[in-house]
């Protein structure tokens, strides 16, 4: 097993773009479960979807100099994480769909262990792992997998997320529920479960 404080993971945009999935692994991150990684194009990438996402619903709202100052929060909390890696043409990242093999590109770069996102289907999950040693979870499963190897602090990590929300607060049926909304099922029942809400 991978020391907590050693196992490296690059987080794809999708999982940076979702506020409350990205609340949830950096989080996880800062409790010394692992070492998060990203590029400077993943981090273009999940900021310009986020401002396009909430300027469809308000369009006059200002919003890029609001998610710049998360993009900082980030860097500042995490000033290892960000990777830089030229782009290049690997004949073995070929399976990977084209828009994802910079993701990957990272990871190499980075010495991960494994690549956290939503769309596993575009990235050649099988062939990854036996051409690179990388494996490509889904946040929900990933953050069983943590929950797994220390349910302790995996606890007084969302109990200290849940206290962060105060505009408005959040109880912890609002956290099971977002989390819910966001794909990450078993999490939110893991959260319901009697043993767990009551330390929430």
């Amino acid at each position: 097993m991978v020391p907590l404080d050693r196992f490296t993971v690059v987080l794809d945009a999708c999982t940076l773009f979702s506020m409350l999935v990205r609340d949830v692994l950096l989080t996880l991150a800062n409790h010394g479960f692992f070492s998060p990684k990203w590029s400077p194009k993943i981090q273009e990438e999940w900021s310009r979807n986020l401002a396009l996402r909430i300027q469809e619903n308000d369009p006059d709202r200002d919003v890029v100099a609001q998610i710049q100052r998360v993009a900082d929060s980030m860097t500042r909390a995490f000033p290892d994480a960000e990777i830089i890696t030229p782009i290049s043409n690997i004949e073995l990242l070929e399976p990977v769909d084209p828009k994802d093999r910079h993701v990957v590109m990272t990871a190499i770069a980075a010495r991960a262990d494994a690549i956290v996102t939503f769309n596993l289907a575009d990235f050649a999950v099988a062939h990854l792992r036996q051409h690179f040693g990388l494996e490509v979870i889904h946040p929900d499963d990933f953050v069983m997998d943590l929950v797994d190897l220390n349910e302790k602090r995996a606890v007084a990590a969302f109990r200290e997320l849940r206290e962060r929300k105060k505009h408005p607060p959040w109880d912890t049926k609002e956290l099971i529920e977002r989390l819910r909304n966001s794909r990450m099922i078993q999490t939110s029942l893991w959260l319901a479960s009697d043993d767990v809400s009551r330390l929430l």
